[in-house]
């Protein structure tokens, strides 16, 4: 069977919760902070405007990586791009060949959009780092993230 890399279904959001859990512990990221759920991704990813895009990555039938991605615009360069917001190749994939087979997916969708870039973030102290650089990436060393996290409304709120 090989390495196939495909488009999300709604029936993989299950799996893309579980992936993301491993995710959030490889990443050191406290339980509580993941708190998305099945229906947040059937609703947000499939539909007239999705809001993300998934890919899975199988190794022979098996679901063993995923890559999420994002739609933005560069302004400078008046043209669209896309981010890889989350890149995941479980354990016992990894070295095979799974996350570049991810990225050159991204790449081509990108190219197929006339997209001017693609764009990811990298915990500084991950490994990931000298990956993306194999791949064409070029650090952004003088760029810091910076965030603004918004309050939830509450069940029944309206914001």
């Amino acid at each position: 069977m090989g390495l196939v890399v495909r488009s999300a279904n709604p029936d993989d959001m299950a799996e893309l919760v579980a992936m993301l859990r491993e995710l959030a512990a490889f990443e050191r990221a406290p339980p509580e902070s993941l708190r998305c759920q099945e229906e947040d991704f059937r609703r947000d990813g499939f539909g007239p405007n999705p809001r993300f895009e998934c890919l899975f990555a199988e190794l022979d039938g098996r679901r063993v990586g995923f890559v999420t991605v994002l739609p933005t615009y560069s302004s400078w360069q008046a043209r669209p791009g896309l981010v890889i917001h989350d890149l995941f190749v479980r354990e016992t994939a990894r070295g095979q060949g799974v996350a570049r087979a991810l990225v050159e997916r991204v790449a081509r969708m990108a190219a197929e959009r006339k997209c001017g870039r693609v764009d990811v973030n990298v915990l500084n102290w991950n490994s990931a780092r000298a990956f993306y650089e194999k791949q064409g990436f070029a650090a952004q060393g003088d760029w810091v993230l910076h965030r603004l996290t918004l309050a939830e409304p509450r069940q029944g709120e309206t914001v």
